[in-house]
């Protein structure tokens, strides 16, 4: 799918919206010091400036290069030649010259640093400069840092002062200019962190699992642009990006996974085929029938997957370190394949964790026997990975059995300081301390194995520790591993600490890496776009605290690209502006890509949009509904649940049942407060509709159409709430009413399904009318298998209770086991 950035508005914002005025207005840039003079670069679309590198500059300043010159060309239409320094004498003396790289790299840049007309000492690693003015009678521009890295950083940062704006998912161009020139500059720019970057968790939610190698190759390039030099890349047990075996016997796939997916993702929970069968609306936009890559559309066995997932993360590897990118890969330490895991002393859900695979105790010696296999393969098979990080879960499974007891009574004195530090830890967590002091004694112990076999294994391979929700625990882990270990864990106010990350946890560590993992989206609400940057910045602190306590940097955990721009925008800038605040970036990022006439209702759209996120409450209220990453929606499963009861006929007795009633009128409550914030926003954007710029026009009609479906899809959820609500107060109301006022009463709830069927579809319709990213076909997928299909089986289901009361066909066939897997759904229910 190709992202075009000059598309006319689509579908029903032309209705909702002004025609958009066709100006022209040149997007603001970032503030910058500019002295000297501006350097000419296009007149009349030809060439004014030749683009110089040195004779000993690598691959990546060669590459930054060729990007300088490509954008310029965009730009003015004019065609910039590159040459080496021995080509300069060759060109015309009234034409410009760009310097590309550094001192080292560069004998123009060496003697022009070496007379003091330009300054590259003292650099942090990254950090760039960026001058125009007169060298030796010509008018120069000098851009690089005393790495190649620098230099690429420096480039694309010169881009962006001729108004370009770099995002995740593409690049918002502004209309060419045939006259063009770079303005004075004198720039110097260094990073506040070394690590920047991102964790992609390919751990189950179709967005990254269906990413192809083209994908993940256009993600690297667009990091880079955006100065991010850092990845994790995670999985679990039962996916194919590792294969490893037990005494002969390999890893098995097909139980929690499901071949459909590429073996990616999970079979159970409610997610419907994991095919197209189950796609009504906006089929077209499917290339295969399968929810996977198009590398693995077509594997049948598991050891199809292997060769081809394996192949694949290869090559990202190595397109990333072509980029300046350096990949930690992660995998579970806690879980094993299902298979595997049968030998081993298991904990928890059996035969495994429908979203986890198998937990098994860290103590178990067959256990770290499988455990030092999968370490011998996973240096192995990505021998290329800066280094290796091993996932303490998310889960606290019960380790402190007869078996092990006397262990951890004897471990826990040294694990004391866990139960005061654990406490601003309250979501997402046991209550009960012991499991989580226990969890921590038994992984870390199970870790501290893994680093010795290590040194016998590959002595040169880095390891670290990688937690999920897990922070409280590294100031007593820093005490017990060595120094060389670096530290990562996920944390934000939006899950585990809702009075904000105690940054000041990540301090006091010397000189060990550790890195934090803030949530890009947020995986409850995986239809909505995200707009979290007021959590980064003001409620959690990541930077300005960041920079405070030695933090040394940070890797979002990204699910979506594609509509969380401007959180990874706001993570690139703020990695060199720690103090950039939520208000400085919307005002500046709103002009940058709308203009400055639109600028203005932008800033108030975002900040509203951002008034929603908190309103919702992140991860607080629960509210999984939204279309979460990681189970059925409530409102189809409670539908479910209730055809399994043995008399459905008398009204809904369960347990389940009840607090899904309980709980609806504050979820009502809570989607109607959004729906008025999105409202709001929507007037914001229409009302920025005649002023914007032509680089903004499609992504504001984007906008548009994503705030108008996310609304009508939360309306479609209060919808069938009410119809909950009505249709469990008609079996309430039973006794008191005459029969034929029940039945009324029913259909009347009945009629309140239909039409939340209808609204669902009407959402999903209009979110299909704009589709140019994979992260945003996996949303539509699940609009369709989850909510379309699922409110389609819910009203079904309903209209056979009520047709028993009417006397007509009540045993109609419902067929829920299109969204959830009627195997061994009774022995991995949560």
């Amino acid at each position: 799918m190709v992202r075009i950035w000059y598309a006319s508005l689509i579908g029903r914002t032309l209705l909702v919206c002004t025609i958009f005025v066709s100006f022209s207005i040149w997007a603001a840039a970032k503030p910058t010091t500019r002295i000297g003079s501006s350097v000419p670069i296009a007149s009349g679309g030809r060439p004014q400036a030749s683009i110089v590198v040195g004779e000993a500059a690598g691959e990546l300043g060669k590459f930054a290069a060729a990007e300088l010159q490509r954008y310029l060309r965009t730009l003015s239409g004019a065609e910039m030649v590159i040459v080496t320094e021995g080509g300069i004498s060759s060109r015309s003396g009234r034409e410009g010259l760009i310097l590309v790289g550094g001192p080292a790299s560069n004998r123009s840049i060496r003697e022009a640093a070496e007379a003091k007309w330009v300054n590259f000492n003292g650099l942090k690693p990254e950090g760039f400069v960026i001058k125009t003015g007169r060298w030796k009678n010509r008018p120069v521009v000098v851009v690089g840092g005393n790495s190649e890295a620098s230099t690429l950083y420096g480039v694309y940062e010169l881009i962006e002062q001729l108004g370009v704006t770099f995002q995740l998912t593409g690049d918002v161009i502004p209309e060419p200019r045939t006259d063009l020139a770079i303005p004075a500059l004198d720039l110097r720019r260094e990073p506040a962190f070394a690590r920047r970057g991102f964790l992609l968790g390919d751990v189950g939610y179709d967005n990254l699992t269906m990413f192809s190698y083209q994908d993940y190759a256009k993600l690297l390039d667009q990091m880079a642009k955006m100065k991010f030099n850092y990845l994790q890349f995670w999985w679990f047990s039962f996916e194919p990006w590792l294969k490893f075996s037990y005494r002969g016997e390999p890893m098995w796939m097909g139980d929690v996974s499901t071949k459909e997916s590429g073996y990616l993702t999970w079979a159970h929970g409610g997610y419907g085929s994991r095919t197209t069968d189950d796609v009504s609306i906006g089929k077209q936009w499917f290339k295969g029938r399968r929810m996977a890559p198009p590398e693995l559309q077509q594997v049948e066995t598991p050891d199809q997957a292997f060769n081809i997932a394996q192949g694949m993360l290869q090559k990202i590897i190595r397109h990333a370190k072509d980029r300046g990118i350096k990949v930690w890969p992660a995998v579970e330490m806690c879980t094993l394949p299902p298979n595997l895991a049968r030998y081993c002393e298991r904990v928890e859900h059996l035969p495994f964790n429908p979203t986890d695979a198998t937990f098994v105790h860290p103590l178990d010696p067959v256990n770290r026997e499988i455990q030092v296999n999968r370490l011998r393969a996973l240096v192995a098979t990505y021998p290329e990975a800066e280094g290796y990080y091993f996932v303490y879960a998310e889960n606290y499974p019960e380790l402190n059995n007869e078996k092990h007891h006397a262990f951890f009574v004897q471990q826990r004195p040294a694990f004391r300081d866990l139960r005061a530090l654990r406490w601003p830890w309250i979501i997402d967590i046991p209550q009960n301390s012991d499991l989580v002091v226990d969890s921590t004694i038994g992984f870390t112990d199970l870790f501290k194995f893994l680093l010795t076999k290590r040194d016998e294994i590959a002595p040169q391979a880095r390891m670290g520790m990688m937690g999920i929700g897990r922070g409280y625990a590294l100031p007593v882990l820093d005490k017990m591993l060595p120094k060389n270990v670096p530290f990562t864990d996920m944390d934000s106010s939006g899950v585990w600490t809702p009075g904000g990350v105690p940054m000041e946890d990540f301090g006091g560590m010397g000189e060990r890496e550790r890195t934090l993992e803030p949530r890009v989206d947020d995986d409850i609400n995986m239809m909505g776009m995200q707009f979290n940057v007021k959590q980064y910045s003001a409620k959690d602190r990541i930077f300005i605290d960041g920079v405070k306590y030695g933090l040394s940097g940070f890797a979002g955990q990204l699910n979506r690209a594609r509509g969380t721009e401007s959180n990874t925008r706001f993570l690139s800038e703020a990695a060199w502006s720690p103090h950039l605040t939520a208000e400085e970036f919307y005002k500046n990022y709103s002009t940058r890509l709308f203009g400055e006439r639109a600028g203005a209702d932008m800033y108030n759209v975002y900040m509203t949009l951002e008034e929603n996120e908190a309103f919702l409450g992140y991860y607080t209220y629960g509210y999984s509904t939204m279309l979460g990453c990681c189970g059925e929606l409530d409102e189809v499963h409670t539908a479910y649940q209730y055809s399994q009861q043995e008399n459905p006929f008398d009204g809904p007795t369960g347990s389940g049942w009840a607090s899904f009633i309980s709980k609806s009128p504050d979820v009502t409550n809570r989607f109607e407060g959004s729906i008025r914030l999105l409202n709001k926003a929507l007037d914001g954007m229409c009302a920025a509709v005649p002023n914007v710029a032509p680089q903004g026009k499609y992504e504001l009609s984007y906008m548009i159409n994503r705030t108008e479906s996310y609304r009508d899809y939360l309306q479609s959820l209060i919808t069938i709430r009410q119809a909950y609500l009505d249709f469990d107060r008609a079996f309430k109301d039973k006794a008191h009413v005459p029969y034929a006022q029940f039945v009324a009463n029913l259909d009347r709830s009945l009629g309140e399904f239909d039409l939340a069927y209808e609204e669902v579809q009407a959402a999903t319709r209009h979110y299909a009318e704009i589709m140019d990213h994979t992260s945003d076909l996996a949303v539509l997928y699940h609009l369709n298998a989850r909510a379309v299909l699922g409110f389609d089986l819910t009203r079904q289901w309903m209209r056979n209770i009520v047709n028993f009361h009417k006397g007509h066909d009540y045993l109609v066939h419902v067929p829920f086991e299109r969204v959830f897997s009627p195997d061994l759904h009774l022995a991995i229910t949560k």
